[in-house]
């Protein structure tokens, strides 16, 4: 069948005879599951299993309804993130502009063609240039979603958008999910631990870059509690850069960023406040 995942979670809904709060299940808002469904907004893989778990639907059936829809897409859709995400850490605003114009004229989601403007943005220092109806339509898909602080998609979206915020704005959603992950981030699952991980190291960057370190202790206690997993690595090196120069340890900033530039990282390391 050739059926987008929001045709497919409809048409199981309607087969069971629920309404969308009664499909949504208290994994994520109705407002969220009723644009999944209309294909306004993607939903992470975390969520999508959760919903058909608890409404019994078998995970093969749902994949054989979408799968022919999504077959095609699927392997130029990841080559062209990879090359995005390859770029924005090599630093190469050119290769950053060319894959941002190929993901906006994509079929790609929203939420991904707003992240690609944000990444071009970002790698070419030209955040501030970001004209105010795109920052409104980012803040509109980032905080019309009343469970914000769980979906793995809007937070993905913050991760890639804190710059464009004032200082009150992003330490007002910093505070919302402190609130939500320190009492038990430990217990996470995995993505959601990396993306918050990453949320962290970005407000530390923008902390560092301000000198504004109000929150610092915060977010370095939510680091502190991811696990001892290889996949942590980088963020556990860039938290211990990070205290180091709030910390005025010069010695110990310098080994770190000499570190991640014999290690592969050369370009990003030199994009690390001082």
């Amino acid at each position: 069948m050739n059926m987008t995942i929001g045709e497919a979670l409809k048409k199981e809904r309607k087969d069971l005879g629920l309404t969308q709060t009664e499909m949504a299940a208290d994994v994520i808002s109705p407002a969220h599951y009723s644009k999944i469904e209309r294909d306004k907004h993607d939903i992470s893989a975390y969520d999508l299993f959760a919903i058909l778990t608890k409404h019994n639907i078998s995970l093969l059936d749902f994949i054989k309804e979408i799968e022919n829809t999504y077959q095609s897409i699927s392997d130029n859709k990841i080559n062209i993130n990879l090359k995005l995400i390859r770029a924005f850490y090599q630093s190469d605003p050119q290769a950053v502009k060319a894959l941002n114009k190929e993901i906006q004229a994509s079929t790609a989601t929203q939420e991904e063609k707003m992240r690609a403007i944000l990444i071009e943005a970002n790698v070419t220092h030209t955040i501030d240039k970001i004209p105010e109806d795109v920052r409104k339509e980012i803040k509109r898909i980032l905080f019309e979603n009343d469970d914000w602080v769980d979906d793995e998609l809007t937070l993905r979206l913050f991760c890639n958008s804190m710059l464009i915020f004032s200082h009150n704005e992003l330490n007002f959603y910093i505070n919302e999910i402190i609130d939500k992950y320190s009492t038990h981030f430990d217990q996470e699952d995995f993505h959601h631990q990396k993306l918050i991980a990453s949320i962290c190291v970005n407000f530390l960057y923008i902390s560092c870059t301000n000198n504004d370190f109000e929150l610092s202790s915060r977010m370095f206690s939510l680091l502190d509690q991811l696990p001892e997993m290889p996949e942590f690595f980088f963020y556990k090196v860039l938290r211990n850069y990070y205290k180091a120069i709030i910390d005025k340890d010069t010695s110990k900033s310098k080994a770190i960023k000499n570190f991640l530039a014999k290690n592969g990282l050369p370009h990003f390391s030199n994009t690390l406040p001082k």
